[in-house]
């Protein structure tokens, strides 16, 4: 049965409850400029915040079913959050949801990739009774009608069903986010499908890295800095391999986007450092399509 979730607010500070429960933090308004654009957009974050649960994600608890990509990943979503319930809803991706930051705004992105999942699991007709996945595609129910809401060229449709615009917090993206964030709060496998797509995303990131720069035989660390500027598009391959061409290729690695995002790339150089003996000692193998 579909829960019912009803809106609070104080301020720029959002709660919610879901069947008259108890009340939970959703988020913050905020708003952002983007540099490029001069585009001003309006939303919600939540972290970092005490209001938050603490559910951070954490190597040790997925290490038993993903190994060494357990590890590998950990450091990047030390750098989103870590936080198995950030949100946010204040830029051009409309929805950027979990410990991995997954975009909405990609078709056929790691997002999508994961609601299509979340949407396949039990309690999705509990928070999200309008949507389903068809033929391998999110789309929305409207009486006898099947309304898609992405496909391989545009997440459009869906990222309007949950943040309707970017200029103001509208009730429906408050309740989207409510529902996520409840959802995780309360199901374990919800946050574990975020762990498995953050690990298949990685390795997908790997593939594809190796496949431009040749990564065959490279420790960790390095491999690790690059699936991190690919996730967050930081860098393009060209300069990657010019930093993987001098004397220090990690250092160089972890200059790329310094300027720009000081405060990732510090969190970032600080967990590479906290892991040096494991991500030193790992080495990318082509062949398995793993570290060995």
């Amino acid at each position: 049965m579909a829960i019912h979730f009803s809106i609070e607010r104080s301020g720029r500070r959002f709660r919610a409850r879901a069947d008259n429960g108890d009340a939970f933090f959703v988020g913050f308004e905020t708003s952002f400029a983007e540099r490029s654009t001069g585009e001003t957009f309006e939303g919600l974050f939540n972290t970092p915040t005490r209001d938050l649960p603490k559910l951070i994600y954490k190597a040790d608890g997925a290490r038993p079913s993903f190994g060494f990509w357990a590890d590998f990943i950990e450091p990047t979503s030390h750098c989103e959050g870590g936080n198995f319930l950030t949100l946010n809803t204040y830029d051009r991706a409309k929805f950027t949801w979990g410990f991995g930051q997954f975009a909405a705004h990609v078709p056929d992105g790691d997002f999508i990739h994961f609601f299509r999942d979340l949407l396949d699991r039990p309690e999705a007709a509990d928070y999200f009774p309008n949507l389903r996945v068809e033929n391998a595609r999110i789309v929305k129910v409207e009486g006898d009608n099947l309304i898609p809401m992405e496909t391989a060229q545009s997440t459009r449709p869906l990222m309007d069903f949950l943040n309707p615009t970017t200029t103001a917090i509208e009730d429906t993206e408050v309740i989207a986010s409510a529902k996520m964030i409840h959802w995780a709060a309360n199901v374990v496998d919800a946050r574990n499908l975020q762990v498995l797509h953050m690990v298949g995303a990685f390795k997908r990131l790997m593939r594809e890295a190796d496949g431009r720069l040749g990564l065959d035989g490279e420790t960790a660390d390095i491999c690790l800095v690059i699936c991190d500027i690919r996730h967050q598009g930081r860098a393009k391959f060209a300069a990657m391999q010019e930093a993987l061409a001098s004397s220090n290729p990690l250092a160089a690695l972890l200059e790329l986007g310094a300027h720009a995002f000081p405060d990732r790339i510090r969190t970032l150089k600080k967990e590479v450092q906290d892991r040096s003996e494991l991500l030193g000692g790992k080495r990318w193998n082509r062949s398995s399509g793993g570290f060995v």
